[in-house]
């Protein structure tokens, strides 16, 4: 039996940031390894459902290129990223099989062509952009284009993340937005949308509470999960800058100060135990450096 793999490094991701409803993302100092492996033989089938989501991306880039599929075609996963909790984790792990896939083709392919396969699986970019190329990106879809702009993310800035012990799928909280808003709602986020960008490329960080607000998903949302609002609340309390639900959730994730991050990534999580909802939480920084192809030592190939 003949068989190869390419193993690729990923960060997690969180999107919308309050107003940005799939406009906005940002990468995470938080990173999985995806292992794609092809054979001439069948090989077991992926032993979970980032690995099976790896393993379709990396099948479906095979499509794209023209080719044949492997006999067998497989993925394993390293690391502790949450499924159905906000952080991108399904557009990680397409982001990962689509380049673990065009390594095992002989590459050839920019990460700009490799893109719209995982966006096609995934259905919408504001987490696979920044899985793919790091950074703080602004994504919009320009009649089937995909036109993104990166901001390079605030060095002194950190998320600190609560991460609930409930699931919320996309699919799923996604049924639950509005199809239509009022003129007064669309101006109020696309001016926090613009000030989110403005506050965070000037510094001004104390804007970031009002930058943060939501009126098209998260109040939706907050009818799947009650303890939204009170960890919101209990975040800004501990001094965050401003706090938002990453993703569809149900992670809640707050810009803070390196100083206050761990008081407040406390403090949310005491907020999620007096709601009855277990959590973790997690400090992270927001990554410059997206998506690499490494070795097996783990050092990114040139």
């Amino acid at each position: 039996m003949s068989q190869r793999s390419a193993t690729v490094r990923v960060p997690a991701t969180s999107a919308n940031l309050g107003p940005g409803f799939d406009s906005l993302g940002v990468a995470l100092d938080w990173t999985m390894r995806i292992t794609v492996t092809v054979s001439d033989q069948s090989l077991p089938a992926p032993a979970g459902p980032i690995e099976g989501m790896a393993a379709s991306a990396a099948a479906a880039l095979y499509r794209s290129a023209g080719l044949d599929l492997p006999a067998g075609i497989t993925a394993t996963y390293v690391g502790d990223m949450p499924v159905g909790r906000g952080l991108g984790t399904s557009a990680s792990a397409r982001v990962a099989g689509v380049l673990a896939a065009d390594a095992l083709i002989g590459g050839g392919h920019a990460p700009e062509e490799l893109l719209p396969t995982a966006i096609k699986l995934e259905g919408h970019g504001d987490n696979a952009t920044p899985a793919m190329f790091g950074g703080l990106q602004v994504v919009v879809d320009d009649d089937g284009a995909l036109v993104h702009v990166a901001i390079p993310p605030p060095e002194d800035l950190r998320l600190a993340l609560v991460i609930p012990d409930l699931s919320m799928p996309t699919h799923e909280s996604r049924q639950r937005l509005p199809d239509l808003l009022t003129r007064n709602q669309a101006v109020h986020n696309i001016g926090r949308a613009a000030l989110l960008i403005a506050a965070l490329t000037q510094g001004r960080y104390e804007l970031l509470g009002t930058a943060t607000e939501d009126v098209l998903h998260q109040p939706a949302r907050a009818g799947l999960f009650p303890a939204m609002l009170p960890i919101f609340r209990a975040a800004r309390q501990a001094g965050a800058y401003g706090v938002y639900l990453s993703g569809g959730g149900s992670t809640v994730a707050a810009f803070v100060d390196a100083a206050r991050a761990e008081v407040v990534a406390g403090a949310m999580r005491v907020a999620a135990a007096a709601h009855g909802l277990a959590a973790e939480s997690r400090v992270c920084a927001m990554a410059a450096a997206g998506a690499s192809l490494v070795d097996g030592t783990g050092e990114a190939v040139p």
